[in-house]
């Protein structure tokens, strides 16, 4: 029984990641959550107050320092040697900010206004390609309560007075997944900075894998941070296809105004 334990142990050990080797996320507890937030952020601060921020999710088989160090590489400003302080300090499994519900959390200061509506009115433009099932992926997220998201293909224009997020599809190098980018201002998207970015050319060309990825990125738009269950689409680095009722749960916390 002595031997069968210490074998346990030692697979145990091998197994789970160890979260001593990042300093940030020794205030949060050690969960699945914190352990698998691998993304790479890039903020940028502003002249005019707003600040700009790029969440990359990194493809498989290149860690986040091989990232970074990829995007510097091409001249870009702002990326983060780690989550962004205001992350780091919330003492949570994701590091995301608050309203969290078990391992789902927000984007720290970033989330849709109102405009003339109960609920936000988002609409995905869709610019993709036809392996990419972001309609599908539309139709979870549409069951969310606190915030109404759409389709519409991109040549239809976005509505008046609702907010849009073009979401595309490209080859954009070997080492991310997919990216959503957005500018802030006091606490909110600015309308049209919203961007959803889908690689074409190292996400698995499998219907799983592209819904999985499209779900993700949507669920960043919206106003979502990662999720340390695999249960979920805003896990990273797992293919999930569907998002979780904790993720749900964060959006009717994050828009709390009843619903139209």
């Amino acid at each position: 029984m002595v031997a069968l334990a210490g074998l346990m142990l030692m697979l145990l050990g091998l197994t789970v990641p160890q979260a001593a080797a990042d300093p940030l996320r020794g205030a949060g507890p050690k969960t699945a959550a914190a352990l698998h937030d691998e993304a790479v952020y890039v903020v940028q601060e502003r002249a005019d107050g707003t600040v700009y921020t790029a969440i990359y999710e990194p493809a498989a088989g290149v860690t986040p320092d091989e990232l970074r160090a990829s995007l510097r590489r091409q001249g870009i400003r702002g990326v983060q040697d780690a989550e962004p302080a205001a992350r780091a300090t919330a003492n949570i499994g994701t590091l995301g900010c608050s309203p969290i519900v078990g391992t789902a959390s927000a984007l720290c200061g970033a989330k849709w206004s109102y405009g003339a509506y109960n609920d936000p009115q988002v609409y995905f433009l869709d610019h993709t390609s036809d392996s990419w099932p972001v309609s599908d992926a539309q139709v979870d997220w549409y069951q969310a309560p606190g915030i109404d998201a759409y389709y519409r293909w991109y040549t239809a224009g976005c509505p008046s007075g609702r907010h849009c997020v073009h979401t595309y599809s490209g080859s954009y190098g070997t080492d991310w997944y997919g990216q959503t980018s957005y500018t802030t201002s006091g606490g909110y998207f600015v309308d049209g900075s919203v961007v959803v970015r889908l690689n074409d050319q190292v996400t698995p060309n499998t219907y799983a894998a592209r819904r999985s990825v499209a779900c993700h990125e949507m669920g960043h738009a919206l106003g979502l941070d990662h999720n340390g269950s695999t249960n979920s689409c805003m896990s990273v680095p797992e293919f999930p296809q569907h998002p979780s009722s904790q993720d749900f749960s964060v959006l009717n916390l994050l828009y709390p105004k009843p619903g139209t």
